[in-house]
């Protein structure tokens, strides 16, 4: 009894400094999307919305530097619900991946060797949660589609790439993260030239290349593809893609990074 006593009290003492650890993060990060994040751009023909990022490496280094020393602070078993937790570590994968970004800056991608050189800075361990230190790769596949099995996730975690599902001035939140996982998916269908392309012609749907990189996550068919993407899509649309027999074909992945000095370059 005594035991439990104690571990009650513990529990109580250390709730407080959590959930202010918690919301620093959250108010943290916001404020840095917020500041930074742009309206959409043309790169090499895709639009897109980006970030600015030499702003932000010369402004928001003790912005970036507070928000790593909370989630240092920050025991993630301790969030409470699933939407909440998932929600979190989605924020966490894109902070880490901005920042790899800003610490490296100027580079022209994420898989710039500047930050990676063997160009693949998913398996760096690069962000520390609660003492543990965590590689993008890590997040992604042992965390996030381990424990919660969505592959909506692989559209919410951020490539910094042109390519990638535009990215919003908000982070994800517990409380809105099924309708904000759904509106990003449905809008990045809306983008013909990196998201979702029909050619009614030859029965042809050109998707996104991180459907293909994921294709175990829909079953690795074309059915299970489809099933997917269908209810994301207009009533047409989804009726017509009932109706036909299609065949898949995927966009190639444009890698530059989501800059705005990118939109600048001629």
């Amino acid at each position: 009894m005594k035991r439990i006593v104690l571990s009650l009290v513990g529990m109580l003492l250390v709730a407080p400094g959590f959930a202010a650890e918690m919301s620093r993060f959250d108010t943290l990060y916001g404020e840095l999307l917020h500041e930074y994040w742009r309206p959409t751009v043309t790169i090499h023909g895709i639009e897109t919305t980006v970030f600015d990022y030499a702003a932000m490496q010369r402004e928001a280094g003790p912005m970036i530097d507070e928000i790593v020393e909370t989630l240092a602070k920050i025991e993630p078993m301790q969030i409470d619900g699933v939407n909440a937790a998932k929600a979190f570590w989605i924020n966490v994968y894109n902070f880490a991946a901005i920042r790899m970004v800003i610490d490296a800056y100027p580079v022209d991608s994420i898989t710039s060797f500047k930050i990676s050189l063997i160009k693949h800075p998913w398996s760096k361990k690069s962000i520390n949660v609660g003492g543990q230190r965590y590689s993008l790769s890590g997040i992604e596949k042992d965390i996030l589609l381990s424990r919660f099995n969505d592959p909506r996730i692989i559209f919410a975690v951020s490539c910094a790439a042109v390519s990638c599902p535009d990215r919003t001035a908000e982070p994800f939140d517990g409380a809105h993260l099924e309708a904000q996982l759904d509106e990003l998916i449905r809008t990045y269908f809306r983008n013909p030239k990196k998201g979702l392309s029909l050619n009614r012609e030859t029965n042809t749907l050109t998707l996104a290349w991180i459907i293909k990189k994921d294709s175990y996550l829909f079953q690795n068919e074309t059915a299970g593809v489809l099933a997917f993407v269908r209810p994301y899509l207009d009533e047409e649309l989804r009726g017509w893609l009932a109706s036909q027999k299609v065949k898949l074909e995927y966009f190639d992945h444009d890698w530059t990074l989501n800059d705005l000095a990118q939109a600048n370059r001629r």
